[in-house]
């Protein structure tokens, strides 16, 4: 098995926000309409929770570490005794002062982070990179935001650009090894890059970059190790590869198998437990067991190639779930699925009628997600009827459910339901709204098919407004 990094966890603290989101914005809009700079600190959310960064070395540079001002240094103690609202406050002033002491940006995504909100660091450093979008320093601290929101990609990108425009930027160089190391699992290159940020550090004496880079790289599987699986499976084809390994004692296989198909790992776990769930209504509990092993093998394997407890608490949840609310979730699974042989057989009477009541069946048990599901088939045959009212109403209560459940995916594609079941309405501003709405959420998820269908369906809607 490769080597696990370590972790470390943050305390939690909270900070009193000074202005409502809708006067930042107000600020905000009104400081680029007079054509004034954006203020150091956009937003900052009040969010309570515990944080845990995989030992992701965010290192800031050593060149900008020579006769840091006092301020900066008042700063840094703040941080120290951990009180971060203060230091925050001090880093922004440095900056406001010195917008080239790149330890400062270190600082502020460092603080924001702490205080609950890495998401607010990403928007800080957003509105740096508008000012600034070939300084290196800038690439890497958003680089260091993006990873602490844990967009990785994105993140990778701007280690990469931050060492395009700053070869000898060791930090930026370890941490793209970190990302592809323990993140993509593309063990060559985090090998090329670890190099190059331990002989960068040698030239340039910066020692902590050393030692960190050095200790990653012992801990890379050798050369010629087992690579994950990155072949196209279909997901049938990977519970069977997941069986046989399971079965063949082989871990290094499984944890290669699941770091290798993302996707394939969470449609396996969803389909596993909806077996189990139906073998536990027949009274088939050992075929029940056998799938829940099955699916904790699974669940752990994701966890530690991922770092997401997204499968883990799908199984828990199940696991929580009573005799009788496993057979209302059949029972409502059965509504959901007439309704869609009524459908194809042409009933759609019969087809409403099913969808709704499956709707109402699910949001009855307090299952948001598959509510969400049967109300999107009831707005479809709504809108495959023309009936474009009673199709709006179901894609808006569809929208609530995935909004409940925090789908961004089943979102956008309401959201695109809707923006077209609108335009039928001649209601083009809805329309607008709801489709760029979409747009954003598919750009946000990087699915560039449906961005691209999405942008054609906004075209036509402004076409037909002029």
């Amino acid at each position: 098995m490769a080597a696990k990094p370590a972790y470390s966890d943050f305390e939690k603290y909270s900070v009193q926000v000074q202005l409502s989101a809708a006067a930042r914005i107000a600020d905000t809009r009104t400081r680029l309409l007079q054509g004034k700079k954006l203020p150091m600190r956009i937003t900052l959310t009040v969010i309570r929770r515990w944080t845990i960064i995989i030992c992701f070395i965010f290192l800031t540079p050593s060149h900008a570490a020579e006769n840091p001002p006092a301020l900066f240094q008042e700063a840094e103690s703040l941080f120290q005794k951990k009180h971060y609202a203060e230091a925050l406050r001090l880093y922004e002033k440095t900056i406001a002062q010195d917008p080239s002491l790149t330890q400062g940006y270190r600082g502020i995504v460092r603080s924001y982070t702490v205080l609950g909100d890495p998401q607010g660091a990403v928007v800080y450093m957003e509105s740096l990179l508008l000012q600034n979008p070939n300084s290196a320093d800038v690439c890497y601290g958003m680089g260091y935001a993006l990873y602490n929101v844990k967009k990785y990609q994105e993140a990778k990108n701007y280690f990469e650009k931050a060492v395009s425009l700053n070869p000898d930027l060791a930090a930026a160089w370890n941490n793209s090894a970190a990302i592809y190391h323990f993140i993509l699992h593309d063990y060559a290159k985090a090998r090329a890059c670890y190099e190059k940020a331990i002989s960068i550090s040698k030239r340039t004496g910066n020692q902590w970059v050393l030692e960190v880079a050095q200790k990653n790289m012992a801990n890379l599987p050798a050369a010629g190790a087992a690579k994950p699986v990155t072949e196209q499976l279909t997901m049938e084809q990977f519970v069977n590869r997941l069986v046989a390994k399971v079965d063949a004692g082989d871990e290094a296989g499984v944890m290669m198998l699941v770091s290798g198909q993302r996707a394939n790992a969470e449609q396996a776990l969803d389909w596993l437990l909806g077996e189990a769930l139906h073998s536990s209504v027949d009274g088939k509990q050992e075929d029940e067991q056998v799938r829940i092993q099955l699916a904790a093998i699974l669940a752990k394997e994701y966890t530690k190639s991922f770092k997401s407890p997204l499968l883990q608490k799908k199984l828990t949840a199940y696991q929580e779930l009573s005799a009788a609310r496993k057979q209302d979730i059949v029972s409502a699974e059965e509504l959901l699925k007439r309704g869609g042989s009524e459908e194809q057989n042409g009933r759609y009477e019969e087809a409403q009628r099913a969808y709704n009541d499956a709707a109402a069946a699910f949001n009855r048990i307090k299952d948001s997600k598959r509510a969400g599901t049967a109300l999107v088939c009831e707005g479809d045959l709504y809108r495959k009827l023309k009936n474009y009212p009673l199709a709006r109403a179901a894609y808006n209560a569809a929208l609530t459910c995935f909004t409940e459940t925090g789908d961004e995916e089943q979102q956008a594609l309401v959201l695109s339901s809707l923006g077209i079941t609108c335009f039928y309405l001649g209601e083009q501003a809805p329309a607008l709204d709801s489709l760029n709405r979409s747009l954003a959420l598919y750009q946000s998820l990087h699915n560039s098919a449906a961005v691209q269908k999405v942008k054609q369906n906004i075209e036509q809607v402004k076409a037909q407004r002029r």
